[in-house]
């Protein structure tokens, strides 16, 4: 729900403006900052996204500030001068009479929603003074051109090669190859990059790219394909190749769509651009004949994407939808090759959870394989959902809920085939840091979780507040009821990374020092820490080797003057065995670069390629070197170089560093204006490794790393 009101959000600007000034005087200043207000902000969500901050790690747990006559006089100031009845209330002081359980149900009619609108988001307790928002009727979409499948039409490139070719080979057998490192097996992830053991396909400057890339001898530059809007990443199934895509919409003026009865306005026509500021599309090419690839289906669905998942040969997509205070309420739909699919009310769900940030949550799936495919959908009005996590036949909707209590509501949705439907909600103290911190395991459902605990006491100086964050771990059955429970773990300590493997979880926390936890799930019911390793640095990625091994990707770091700080230097790899879960150790660390060393998979699993029958590690990254020179331990260090870096990982030999392959040219460093060289992907097929950027791909030898081809993909 966006409520667009300008003097709150100068009041909610000036509050946190009052709040930072306060927080400065009342402790020091640290590199990486993590308050209380930031939760409220909107850059927060991106931050916990994250899981980490690039300048350093700081204690934000046991943070104390008392309120003095001053900051107080300014709140009493502002409120005089903002309008009468601002009193956004929050607290994340735990609510007793909050229950884990919640049931969705459809709506009966379109009053109902309007109401359940009115009532639970745009008159809710967190805005209910603020003004008198009141929504327009509900509008049922039967406006096409708002969602014109042919602003999606696909358009294709063939390269003009020597001889003839229809773009297609024919083997024996399709060569070893690698895949997207997806979090469960069986269910793929969007990506930028896919192949198939013969032909790579790569989005490059806005199209995919489709290259011949074994044997490697011939590889060459097929066809490029494109789409309007901003492409997302693809699928390959067979095939079929599958394009998400984005593109912003705006409807004419006016808008001819059918207004609902009985919505206490009598109006038929509304003169006013509506507001639909993204629709995502997924577009199915045929490349039985890989040079010349032929659409065949678009699917355009409204909202933004908040993830997709490829299994067997469905694809799903969950779109994002915001709800406004003013203005109508315009039902999603679906347009299939130009035939619109409308949903009734009956198709929409709703819990009894209030939310100022509710949207129109989409699960919608569709057969990339069918010709003239019908897409299966529903629609969730609950708040935003940026998290998600997908099993085989599940779909997990998480659901940040900002008012009165720090909490995540979890939707389980079932999906198999066609058929999607809802089946239960359940709520959890915290929010959730990325994908990862989820799991489906034995019919439960396992959450790890970070929030702050938050409380005031009376002093003699006025009013202390203390926040302390802290990470929470929840077991919860098939009905999203809790049934174990490990809470307050780590206090004072930010939440960075988390991986659920069998009956255990590791976590990883971070204040001056990396603790690895070792979380017992034998008995879901009694989660319980086995063990924990404390470690400078951090891990931002756990990435499981073997049963008892896993590789953590992150950060170095080095104290600093103050207390409770720490700063992140170059990158770090560590292999840790958890043979004994009692007592993990770090085997083996390999340390790249110093401060300012990036690598994309910090923050994208994805662009990570492990295999474990090759003891193959190869990640991308771009490295920062110190100079002689250097005395600003807080500075940035020059970059020296941009590629991949390639790893072979054992048990017995632990980590060790084989070599790197660059996309740039001989004594060329790394910067802005050839950014389009950066390496970002790595993937295998046969005895070939092949490095991806944005204008090459680049073919080495696996057994030496000697290079063999390349090719432009200009």
């Amino acid at each position: 729900m966006i409520c667009e009101h300008p003097v709150l959000n100068t009041g909610l600007k000036v509050l946190r403006l009052v709040h930072q000034v306060h927080a400065a005087v009342s402790r020091p200043e640290t590199e990486s900052e993590s308050t209380f207000w930031s939760i409220w902000s909107p850059g927060y969500a991106s931050r916990i996204a994250l899981g980490r901050e690039e300048d350093a790690a700081v204690k934000v747990g046991s943070k104390t500030r008392t309120v003095f006559g001053l900051t107080l006089g300014i709140i009493a100031g502002l409120a005089l001068i903002l309008l009468p009845g601002i009193m956004v209330m929050y607290t994340h002081l735990p609510n007793p009479n909050a229950t884990d359980q919640h049931v969705m149900v459809p709506f009966t009619s379109y009053q109902e929603l309007h109401s359940f609108i009115l009532t639970k988001s745009c008159n809710s307790t967190e805005v209910r003074n603020l003004y008198n928002p009141t929504p327009a009727p509900v509008i049922l979409n039967t406006n096409t051109n708002g969602l014109n499948p042919g602003g999606f039409t696909g358009t294709v490139s063939t390269i003009a090669t020597s001889g003839t070719s229809t773009g297609s080979i024919s083997t024996s057998a399709t060569p070893s190859h690698s895949e997207t490192n997806a979090q469960v097996a069986g269910v793929d992830e969007l990506d930028t990059v896919k192949n198939d053991g013969s032909y790579i396909y790569t989005v490059t400057n806005n199209t995919v790219a489709i290259v011949l890339a074994y044997p490697v001898t011939e590889a060459k530059l097929l066809a490029h394909v494109s789409v309007n809007g901003t492409l997302q990443g693809i699928f390959v199934d067979g095939n079929r190749l599958v394009v998400v895509s984005q593109q912003y919409q705006q409807y004419p003026l006016p808008y001819t769509g059918t207004v609902q009865p009985a919505m206490g306005a009598s109006i038929a026509v509304y003169p006013i651009f509506l507001n639909y500021p993204q629709t995502t599309s997924l577009s199915i090419f045929d490349i039985s004949n890989h040079a010349s690839p032929v659409l065949t289906t678009t699917l355009v669905v409204n909202g933004t994407l908040a993830g997709a998942r490829l299994i067997g040969d469905y694809a799903y997509l969950v779109a994002t939808q915001p709800v406004y205070c003013t203005g109508p309420i315009v039902l999603p739909v679906n347009v299939v090759d130009g035939r619109m699919v409308t949903m009734g009310i009956a198709s929409v769900y709703h819990s009894d959870i209030a939310d100022v940030a509710n949207s129109f949550t989409t699960v919608v799936g569709i057969n990339v394989t069918e010709a003239n495919p019908t897409p299966a959908a529903k629609i969730f009005l609950i708040g935003t959902s940026s998290n998600i996590y997908v099993s085989l036949h599940q779909i997990y909707l998480t659901q940040p809920i900002w008012s009165q209590v720090e909490q995540t509501a979890v939707h389980r949705i079932s999906i198999d085939g066609a058929s999607i439907s809802y089946q239960a909600t359940g709520t959890v103290s915290g929010h959730v840091l990325n994908q990862f911190s989820m799991d489906e395991y034995n019919g439960n459902f396992r959450i790890a979780t970070t929030g702050y605990s938050f409380n005031q006491v009376a002093s003699t100086g006025g009013v202390a507040s203390t926040y302390v964050q802290q990470t929470n771990l929840y077991v919860l059955d098939s009905g999203l009821h809790i049934i174990g429970r490990l809470e307050g773990l780590s206090p004072g300590e930010m939440f960075y990374a988390a991986r659920f493997m069998g009956d255990r979880a590791y976590l990883v926390t971070f204040q001056r020092m990396d603790p690895l936890f070792v979380i017992g799930l034998q008995d879901p019911t009694q989660p319980k820490v086995l063990g924990q390793l404390n470690i400078p640095g951090v891990s931002d990625y756990l990435q499981p080797y073997d049963e008892t091994h896993l590789i953590g990707f992150g950060k170095s770091s080095t104290n600093v003057t103050w207390e409770n700080a720490a700063l992140f230097q170059g990158l770090k790899l560590s292999l840790f065995d958890v043979t004994d879960p009692s007592h993990p150790i770090d085997t083996s660390d390999y340390l790249v670069g110093d401060r300012g060393s990036d690598s994309p998979a910090l923050t994208d699993h994805k662009s990570v390629l492990f295999d474990r029958s090759l003891n193959l590690l190869v990640i991308p990254l771009t490295i920062a070197q110190a100079q002689p020179s250097t005395t600003c331990t807080w500075c940035y260090n020059p970059l020296v170089w941009q590629g991949a870096y390639v790893f072979n990982v054992t048990v017995q030999d632990g980590i060790v560093f084989r070599g790197g392959i660059t996309h740039l040219a001989t004594g060329q460093l790394p910067s802005w204006n050839n950014s389009g060289f950066f390496v970002t992907r790595a993937l295998y097929i046969g005895s070939v490794l092949y490095t991806i950027s944005n204008n090459t791909v680049k073919m080495n030898s696996l057994s030496d790393l000697t290079e063999l081809n390349s090719v432009n993909l200009a």
